[in-house]
């Protein structure tokens, strides 16, 4: 996700802003700490002007690695707040 932040040219500052998560949250995405929710991917790919089918089919593949078990996709990562409208 660093990599299509840098390509779109948007400060971590403007994707808060046009994503309107904490902070905090979007440096543990950044930072690859936390995994985001397939919700968050999808804002994030938008506000980054991104091709937002691609991103989500990346999204699909690393959670289906890291969940195995899975037989679909989560919508929510535990712990992420909300996303304000």
């Amino acid at each position: 996700m660093q990599l299509i932040q840098r390509q779109s040219r948007l400060t971590t500052e403007d994707v808060v802003r046009l994503i309107g998560t904490d902070p905090a949250h979007i440096a543990a995405v950044l930072s690859g700490s936390q995994f985001p929710s397939r919700h968050f991917a999808l804002r994030f790919a938008r506000a980054c002007g991104a091709d937002h089918h691609i991103l989500l089919k990346v999204w699909d593949d690393e959670h289906k690695r890291r969940n195995p078990s899975s037989m679909h996709t989560a919508d929510e990562t535990p712990g992420e707040a909300a996303p304000s409208q």
